[in-house]
C-alpha cells in the first residue's frame, strides 16, 4: 500500500509539471507571435528614429562645427536659444502659419468637398482629379510652378493685374517684405487643400442621406442641414485634418527654401529653415540640433494639448 501510494504521489506530480510545462509552452507561444510581428518594425523603428533621436539629443548638448573636435556645454545652446531673436521671429512665422492652415486649407476642402459631392455638378470625379492633383506634385515641382507665377518681370499674377489694368500692382512679390511670406503661404496651401478635400469627401459619402431628406421634410434650410447634420458627421475627420494640416504648417521648409531661402531680410524665416541654417551654413550643428529638438517638442506638445482637448469635447481617439 505505500508502494501504490508513492507510485500514485509521483504519477501526480508529474502530471502536475507536465501539465504546467504545457501551460507555460503555451504562454510562451501566446507571447512569441506578437512578438515575430513586432519585431522586424520595432528594430526599424530603433535604427530609423530612436538611434539617430538619441544622437540628436547628445549633438545638442556640444559645441561643434563639425570638422572640430567636440566641446561639451551642456546646456549652453538651449540657453542661447532662449535669447536668440531670429528663433523667436521663425517661430512666429510658424504659428501665423500654423493659424492660416487651419482655416484656408481646410475651410476651401471642406467647400470643395460639399460642392463636390452633395451637388449635381457634372463631372464630379473629373473635378476632383483636378483638384488633388498638386497634392501628389513634389515640392520642388510645386516651388517652381509658383516661383514663374510670382516672377517680377514674366510671372503670371503680374501679367493678369497688367490685363486688368492694374500695373500699379505689379511687383516681385516674394521680394517684398510684407507680401512674401503670404505668398508662400498661398503656395503652399495650393498643395494642402487636396489631401483636407479628400478626407472631407469620404466622411460625407459616409452620411446616410436619410437624415438631410428628414430634416428637408422639417423645413432645415442649408445652413441648418450643415450646422447640425452635416458638421456633427464630419467632427472626427474635421479635427483629424486640423492636426495634420497644423503640424505640417510647423515643419514647412521646401518652399522656403527654394524660393527664398528666408528671405528678404528674414521676413520668411521658419524654425525648419533657421535649423538648416545654422547646422550646415553656419556650421554650427550642435545649436541646429538643438533647435530640431525644440521643434519636435513644440509638435508633441501641441498635439498632445489638441488631442486632450478633442477627448474633452467628446471626440473618441
Amino acid at each position: 500500500m505505500v508502494a501504490l501510494s508513492t507510485t500514485d504521489a509521483i504519477e501526480k506530480n508529474s502530471a502536475e509539471t507536465l501539465s504546467a510545462s504545457k501551460s507555460e509552452k503555451k504562454k510562451a507561444e501566446k507571447y512569441l507571435a506578437p512578438a515575430l510581428y513586432i519585431g522586424p518594425a520595432f528594430l526599424l523603428y530603433t535604427v530609423f528614429f530612436i538611434w539617430p533621436a538619441v544622437q540628436l539629443i547628445q549633438l545638442s548638448l556640444l559645441e561643434w562645427d563639425g570638422l572640430s573636435p567636440k566641446v561639451f556645454i551642456g546646456l549652453g545652446n538651449y540657453q542661447k536659444l532662449l535669447y536668440d531673436q531670429y528663433f523667436w521671429l521663425s517661430l512666429r512665422h510658424n504659428l501665423s502659419w500654423m493659424l492660416g492652415a487651419i482655416i484656408v486649407p481646410v475651410f476651401f476642402g471642406l467647400f470643395l468637398a460639399i460642392l463636390l459631392s452633395r451637388s449635381a455638378m457634372f463631372g464630379r470625379v473629373f473635378f476632383r482629379t483636378i483638384f488633388f492633383l498638386p497634392q501628389v506634385l513634389s515640392s520642388v515641382t510645386v516651388s517652381i510652378i509658383w516661383g514663374w507665377i510670382y516672377n517680377p518681370s514674366y510671372g503670371a499674377l503680374n501679367s493678369l493685374l497688367t490685363s486688368f489694368g492694374l500695373e500699379s500692382l505689379r511687383q516681385g512679390w516674394l521680394a517684398n517684405k510684407i507680401f512674401a511670406l503670404p505668398a508662400l503661404f498661398l503656395a503652399w496651401s495650393w498643395v494642402h487643400y487636396g489631401f483636407c478635400m479628400v478626407i472631407f469627401l469620404a466622411a460625407l459619402d459616409g452620411i446616410d442621406e436619410v437624415y438631410f431628406d428628414a430634416a428637408k421634410v422639417d423645413g432645415a434650410n442649408r445652413w441648418q442641414q450643415f450646422v447640425h447634420i452635416l458638421l456633427p458627421f464630419i467632427r472626427g475627420p474635421l479635427s483629424t485634418v486640423i492636426l495634420v494640416t497644423a503640424i505640417s504648417a510647423f515643419q514647412v521648409f521646401d518652399l522656403v527654401f527654394v524660393l527664398t531661402k528666408g528671405g528678404p531680410a528674414y521676413t520668411t524665416l521658419v524654425v525648419p529653415m533657421y535649423m538648416i541654417l545654422n547646422a550646415f551654413n553656419f556650421n554650427n550643428v550642435g545649436y541646429g540640433a538643438t533647435i530640431a529638438i525644440t521643434l519636435g517638442l513644440l509638435v508633441f506638445v501641441f498635439s498632445f494639448v489638441f488631442l486632450r482637448v478633442r477627448r474633452t469635447f467628446g471626440e473618441p481617439l
